[in-house]
C-alpha cells in the first residue's frame, strides 16, 4: 500500500515538473533570446562581432598629412592667416609696380618684395599647426587616434612645408603676372620671365626654413600666443643684443638669422662661408628648439 502511494506521489510530481515546463514555454515570447553558447561556439561568435587588433592596421602617414592640410584650411584661424599673407603679397607686389611703372617692374624685385611679408606671416601658420591643439585642449583626441606622437608632429611639419611651397608656386605665378603686365603698359619694355635656378632654391629655402621655425617655437612653447610672441621677440632681442658691442657684431652672421639670410635674397650663389652662416643659425633657431619641442611634445602629459 504504502509502494503504491509512493508511486501515485512521483508520478503525480512528474506531470506537474512537466505541466510547469509546458506553461514556462507557451509563456515565453516568440523570438526571445537564448542563453548564450558556451566554449568554442561562444569565442567564435565574440571574434565574428570583435575583430582581433592585428587586423587593424596604423593609420597610414599620407593620412596623417591630409588631416593635419585639412586643418590649417579649415578653421577660421587657418583661413585667416592664409588670406592675409594672399593679401598682404598682392599689397607689396602691387607697390613695385606702382614705383616701377615707368620702367617696368622686374621679376626678381616682385619676388622678393612678396618673400618679406611671408617671411614674417607664414611661420605664424607653423606655430599654429605646431601648438593649436594644445591650446583647445583636443591633443587628447589627436593622440588617442594616433598614440605615435612624433608621428603626429612629422604630419604637422609636412602639411605646413607643403602649404608653404604651395604659397611659393602661387607667388611665383602672380610675380610674373604682374611682370608681364607691367612690360606691356611700358613702351618698348621686354618681358624677361628667366629665373636664375639660385635664386628660385634660395626663395624655396627661405619658405622651409620659416615654416620649420615657426613648428619649433610652437612645439617649444605648445601655445600659440606665447610661440608668436617669441618668434617675433627673439630676432629683436638678438639684434639689439648684437649692436651692445663690436666683436658681436662682427660675429653676428654666426646667430642672427635676419644677418645670415641676407645674401638668399640675391641673384648670386652663396659662397661656402655664407652657407656656412646660414648653417649656423638654422641649427641654433630652427634644428635645436625643433628637437627640444619635439621631445617635449613626445614626455608632456595630455591633459
Amino acid at each position: 500500500m504504502n509502494t503504491a502511494t509512493s508511486s501515485t506521489q512521483t508520478i503525480d510530481e512528474g506531470t506537474s515538473m512537466n505541466s510547469s515546463t509546458a506553461t514556462s514555454d507557451v509563456n515565453a515570447p516568440t523570438g526571445a533570446a537564448s542563453t548564450p553558447p558556451r566554449g568554442r561556439e561562444s569565442a567564435s561568435l565574440d571574434q565574428g562581432f570583435h575583430p582581433e587588433l592585428a587586423d587593424v592596421g596604423p593609420v597610414p602617414f599620407t593620412r596623417l598629412v591630409r588631416v593635419e592640410l585639412r586643418k590649417l584650411v579649415d578653421t577660421r584661424a587657418g583661413r585667416g592667416v592664409l588670406l592675409a599673407i594672399l593679401g598682404v603679397t598682392v599689397i607689396a607686389m602691387a607697390a613695385v609696380l606702382w614705383v616701377s611703372r615707368e620702367t617696368g617692374a622686374e621679376l626678381v624685385p616682385l619676388l622678393i618684395a612678396a618673400n618679406m611679408p611671408q617671411a614674417l606671416l607664414l611661420p605664424v601658420l607653423g606655430v599654429m599647426t605646431a601648438a593649436n591643439e594644445w591650446s583647445q585642449r583636443t591633443a587628447l583626441v589627436t593622440f588617442s587616434q594616433e598614440p605615435r606622437r612624433l608621428r603626429v608632429m612629422l604630419a604637422k611639419a609636412v602639411s605646413a612645408v607643403l602649404l608653404g611651397l604651395g604659397v611659393l608656386v602661387i607667388t611665383v605665378g602672380v610675380a610674373m603676372l604682374g611682370h608681364t603686365l607691367s612690360m606691356a603698359l611700358v613702351d618698348g619694355g621686354q618681358v624677361d620671365l628667366a629665373m636664375g635656378w639660385a635664386f628660385l632654391a634660395n626663395l624655396t629655402f627661405l619658405q622651409v626654413q620659416g615654416v620649420l621655425m615657426g613648428i619649433a617655437f610652437g612645439a617649444l612653447v605648445l601655445s600659440v600666443p606665447l610661440g608668436i610672441v617669441a618668434f617675433f621677440l627673439v630676432p629683436v632681442v638678438t639684434s639689439i643684443v648684437t649692436m651692445l658691442s663690436s666683436w658681436l657684431t662682427e660675429r653676428a652672421v654666426w646667430f642672427d638669422m635676419s644677418a645670415a639670410n641676407l645674401p638668399l635674397l640675391g641673384d648670386n650663389a652663396l659662397t661656402a662661408q655664407q652657407w656656412a652662416h646660414v648653417g649656423s643659425t638654422t641649427a641654433l633657431w630652427v634644428l635645436l628648439p625643433l628637437a627640444i619641442g619635439f621631445w617635449r611634445v613626445s614626455r608632456k602629459e595630455v591633459k
